[in-house]
């Protein structure tokens, strides 16, 4: 798609705002918002001649649990798969957050927090701009165990793809695997390797995927970063824990 070289001031301060990036956020400051996970995707813009532009998207997914003396057993778990195709950008953000608080070493509690985002993607794009953020917290908790996990996975092809049935069938097993996490009384180093195991076998399966995708590069358009020559599967991971 052909672009006039012509640009209005304004469309170009806008370029400039989505120029191409790959951001990994790690700290322990929480990221958009604690909500439960909400997905929004810009209207389509449009192009000259009557085509249509892809989209922007934005996207938060978390897990947040708390445990406390009412309530001394917390688990949550998020599997989330954005598949986005030919797109413009995407602000995306995940976070695992735990906390502990006020139980005691007789009658501890165990806060665990696990978060795994997919995203794919392909193209000539613009922007993207990935946070992911764990935190864990012990808040007067005298022998708590508390456990946050985050897991971002992107899928960066020539061209978009899109999951078949046979690969999301593999992933729908690994979600089913963590969420039987729950009831694990494991230390939190094993949990973690669990946790690691199962993050593992989702890069095998989008690594398998993005393998199939069309291996020409689309067409790169005016004003845009070109799409990548390789499939590239990047992986973001932090872990914070008590004890640690």
């Amino acid at each position: 798609m052909k672009h006039s070289n012509h640009r209005k001031p304004r469309q170009q301060r806008a370029q400039q705002a989505l120029r191409i990036g790959l951001i990994a956020t790690a700290g322990l400051a929480a990221v958009a918002s604690a909500a439960p996970a909400q997905a929004a995707s810009g209207p389509a813009l449009a192009a000259p001649f009557g085509l249509t532009m892809p989209e922007v998207h934005i996207q938060a997914d978390s897990a947040i649990s708390n445990a406390h003396r009412a309530h001394t057993r917390d688990f949550k778990a998020s599997f989330a798969i954005h598949e986005y195709g030919d797109t413009i950008g995407a602000g995306i953000a995940n976070q695992a957050l735990a906390s502990s608080s006020g139980c005691t070493g007789s009658e501890h509690c165990r806060s665990v927090a696990l978060s795994f985002q997919i995203v794919t993607m392909g193209g000539s794009h613009l922007n993207l701009n990935a946070k992911n953020v764990s935190r864990a917290a012990n808040n007067q908790c005298t022998g708590c165990e508390t456990m946050a996990g985050a897991y971002q996975f992107i899928v960066d092809t020539p061209q978009a793809m899109h999951l078949n049935s046979a690969d999301r069938a593999k992933l729908a097993e690994i979600q089913r695997e963590l969420y039987a996490l729950r009831g694990t009384t494991d230390s939190p180093a094993a949990l973690q390797q669990k946790a690691d195991a199962l993050a593992a076998r989702v890069v095998t399966v989008l690594k398998s995927a993005a393998a199939q995708a069309p291996a020409k590069a689309a067409p790169t358009r005016s004003g845009f970063f070109a799409s990548p020559t390789l499939p590239k599967v990047t992986v973001h991971s932090l872990m914070d824990g008590w004890p640690s």
